[in-house]
Parts: structure tokens; C-alpha cells; sequence
């Protein structure tokens, strides 16, 4: 699960906050509480900063791919 960081503890204003904040949330709602290392959790945290639709078509990937595989394994 993606941890957003404290607010303050960044260079960013309160509109970028909480546009990060809802992609995060995005992002958290497909992948539920999988453990993520520091990296890929820093990696989808600069991730959650790009436009909205590069996150709705990585959460879209991410769903299509939880479905394949789970039809592979029926």
C-alpha cells in the first residue's frame, strides 16, 4: 500500500497535496495491501504527481492483468 508523505514534508503546494493524494487512493483501491518495497512505493508516489490519465491507465493495466491471470489460473 502506497503511504502518502506528512504533509510539510515537501517542497509542494495544498492543490498538489490533494491531487496526489486522490491518485494515490487510485492507485491503493486496485492493488489493495500488497507489500511494497521503499522503491516501488517512491517510484508510484512520483508516479501520482503525472496527469490523471497516466494514472487511470496504469490502474487500467493493473486490473487487466489481475483478471488474466486470475482466468489462468481456473
Amino acid at each position: 500500500m502506497i503511504k502518502q508523505p506528512a504533509y510539510g514534508t515537501r517542497n509542494v503546494n495544498d492543490a498538489y497535496y490533494k491531487f496526489e493524494a486522490r491518485m494515490i487512493e487510485k492507485m491503493n483501491a486496485v492493488m489493495g495491501d500488497i507489500e511494497l518495497t521503499k522503491a516501488e512505493e517512491k517510484t508510484l508516489i512520483w508516479l501520482a504527481g503525472w496527469e490523471e490519465s497516466t494514472v487511470d491507465h496504469l490502474v487500467s493495466v493493473i486490473e487487466k492483468v489481475a483478471r488474466k491471470r486470475a482466468e489462468d489460473l481456473v
